[in-house]
């Protein structure tokens, strides 16, 4: 039986691991010569090192989605930072299951959990329970031929089967134009105040947010994370991919500032707190529900704005390629999702 790996004090000072690794006895620094750092780096390079060389016959799913994500996902997907409450929430369930206990009805009380809220941090849509199934899909693909060491790979016989819900169907809400209007003059000067609420002048935050999403089309994501340094008042412009962020397959455009949109920009700018422009980056769907009952409108979320900026600006003729190019969007997508309703869609079908 080998000698379990240890952390070891050298003669200068600093502390390193000892470990055996084809029969051979190895060190590692651990770049430091404060003990309790050290035995924190010790700790962290077990996980790694067991990740990388241990075999287990049948492993758990927690244990499978940890080798996905560390060998596969980490340092190699953009967007890694949202498989954390995906994996979270699949391991609430599965995760103490071996391979070969999934079965397909584990999948259906999921998919029951995750609508009724009781996995996860509230209700979720088919449409995002479909997602973080199908990541534990391509969790178990990357079981079968990627995970190293190679005699870590399960059997195809092996991979459960794992049923999705169907997919959410499209979102169609279009504002009309009095509902639209109706935004616009509550919102571009929209001051929230009432019991437990600091008095204040300043435009509330979902206010600035409707006049942004209705204006720029962007996704919720962006706006919530704009910053006054991505607005340039002197090109009238607004960058929403920041300094510094690698882009996405969501991608983030640069795009002019309406006539409608600047006067808000400008005063809310004079009312700034801070560097964001919704003056924190936290989730705004909650106020934009609260928003829409408000004001007898239903279906307001913030998808819609999007969907119905795109739906108006096709209808009147803009070219499928310049609306791609301002939403961030694919021409494939907009064209799927918008084609039909461009004013010479299959006119030349006509004698």
């Amino acid at each position: 039986m080998s000698k379990p790996s240890e952390m070891q004090k050298h003669k200068n000072g600093k502390w390193y691991v000892h470990f055996r690794e084809d029969s051979r006895t190895k060190t590692r620094s651990l770049w430091t010569r404060d003990q309790e750092i050290a035995t924190l780096r010790f700790s962290g390079w077990l996980k790694e090192h067991k990740i990388f060389t241990e075999v287990v016959d049948d492993p758990t799913v927690e244990y499978c989605l940890d080798l996905w994500f560390t060998q596969w996902i980490e340092g190699r997907m953009l967007s890694e930072n949202r498989y954390h409450s995906i994996i979270n929430n699949l391991n609430a369930y599965f995760g103490k299951m071996s391979v070969s206990e999934v079965e397909r009805a584990h999948s259906r009380k999921y998919i029951e959990l995750r609508k009724n809220g009781l996995i996860g941090s509230c209700k979720a849509a088919s449409g995002t329970i479909r997602g973080e199934l199908q990541r534990l899909r391509a969790c178990f693909r990357f079981m079968l031929d990627k995970v190293e060491p190679r005699e870590q790979r399960l059997t195809s016989e092996m991979l459960p089967y794992i049923e999705l819900p169907p997919a959410s169907p499209p979102r169609d809400r279009i504002l009309s134009e009095a509902e639209v209007q109706l935004l616009r003059d509550t919102c571009s000067n929209h001051v929230i105040n009432g019991p437990g609420m600091r008095p204040s002048n300043r435009m509330s935050r979902v206010g600035r947010f409707v006049m942004l999403a209705m204006e720029t089309a962007q996704r919720k994501t962006a706006i919530e994370q704009l910053r006054w340094d991505q607005i340039d008042f002197e090109r009238n412009q607004i960058v929403f991919n920041p300094a510094g962020r690698l882009q996405t397959i969501k991608k983030r455009p640069t795009i002019s500032i309406s006539p409608k949109l600047r006067p808000v920009l400008e005063n809310a700018k004079g009312e700034s707190i801070n560097d964001f422009v919704l003056d924190r980056a936290t989730n705004i769907y909650d106020a934009l529900k609260t928003l829409g009952d408000s004001l007898g409108i239903d279906g307001l979320h913030p998808h819609v704005f999007r969907h119905t900026w795109a739906t108006r600006a096709i209808t009147r003729g803009v070219s499928i390629e310049k609306v791609a190019k301002f939403m961030g969007d694919s021409v494939e997508t907009v064209r799927n999702n918008y084609e039909h309703l461009a004013p010479d869609y299959l006119d030349d079908v006509h004698e």
